[in-house]
């Protein structure tokens, strides 16, 4: 059986290994281009290839949200038919037309 006292234990010597030292940023202009840099390329990040759940935090949730305290709020006669009117009628990615106003819907009942 080995003996586990420290005393038996022999210390070897690490060894240095050799690294390029990180690039310095001491000047506020630097912080700042280096936040933005990591800020872009965390916006850059393909939805399409997120988690199921992260995909719908940031797409639909906010929305839904929204709808579902507004269905909260006024407890319409038809809440489902309500929140469909709603989260169209509030889609941030409807198109927009040129006055940058959002298209009117077509058929879309009024809410209740």
């Amino acid at each position: 059986m080995a003996s586990t006292d420290p005393q038996d234990v022999q210390m070897q010597p690490v060894e240095d290994k050799e690294e390029t030292p990180a690039p310095l940023i001491n000047t506020p202009e630097a912080v700042k281009t280096a936040e933005k840099a990591a800020l872009n390329v965390h916006k850059k990040i393909n939805l399409q290839a997120a988690p199921i759940r992260s995909y719908l935090e940031a797409t639909v949730v906010p929305t839904l949200m929204q709808g579902l305290q507004a269905v909260c709020k006024e407890r319409p006669e038809n809440p489902v038919e309500y929140l469909a009117y709603y989260l169209l009628s509030h889609n941030p990615q409807k198109p927009k037309t040129p006055a940058g106003k959002a298209e009117p819907m077509a058929d879309a009942p009024p809410p209740a």
